[in-house]
């Protein structure tokens, strides 16, 4: 599943702050583990820097740990065979693309022991050469993993969305109506829906 951010939403505008907190929300809600998480946060490249830097402070402040604990907002996944599943896929990813977040093992945990519970940080990759390095469109860490990816114009935006061969969901933020409609009309053979904010 892919979200992606108009040229227009620049930092300071509404567009966004919602697309900072939208993609921290889907990384982290049920430990990214739900089959419409975003996996590609596909930016214009005039925002691409502004976006991994708001989004990484974003992700430093979320607590994980026991849910039960107050000021926890991300538990464990669902099991250790899934941390484990999670963990291989990054590798993979890794071998491709930048990591710019986040750290399989070096992390904390409040009120738990993150060697017995399928703990993992949130992984943010950076990805400045999708229509190449192309890993990030085939291999689905299924857990709080998404991947930035940069776009030159909004054709570029439509046809990274494409690489994924189809998803349950995409998402546009902007604030301008020719954008919104050029990507829909371009990718929604390729989405089984598409939500614009």
């Amino acid at each position: 599943n892919a979200s992606v951010l108009g040229a227009d939403a620049k930092p300071g505008t509404p567009e966004f702050d919602l697309f900072i907190k939208e993609v921290h929300r889907e990384m982290t809600v049920k430990g990214g583990q739900k089959c419409t998480a975003i996996r590609r946060v596909i930016v214009h490249e005039s925002l691409i820097d502004e976006v991994q830097k708001a989004l990484s402070e974003r992700l430093s402040k979320t607590v994980i740990g026991d849910p039960l604990l107050e000021g926890v907002r991300m538990g464990s996944l669902a099991g250790l065979e899934q941390r484990d599943d999670v963990i291989e896929k990054v590798q993979q990813l890794a071998l491709s693309q930048e990591i710019v977040y986040g750290d399989v093992h070096k992390f904390e945990v409040n009120g738990a022991d993150k060697t017995k519970g399928a703990f993992i940080s949130p992984i943010l990759f950076r990805n400045d050469d999708p229509f190449v390095k192309t890993d990030v469109h085939n291999i689905e860490a299924f857990g709080p993993v998404s991947t930035l990816i940069p776009y030159k114009t909004i054709e570029d935006a439509i046809a990274i969305s494409r690489l994924g061969k189809g998803s349950l969901v995409a998402s546009i933020v902007t604030n301008d109506d020719q954008i919104e409609k050029d990507f829909v009309l371009g990718s929604a053979a390729y989405h089984g829906r598409i939500l614009i904010l």
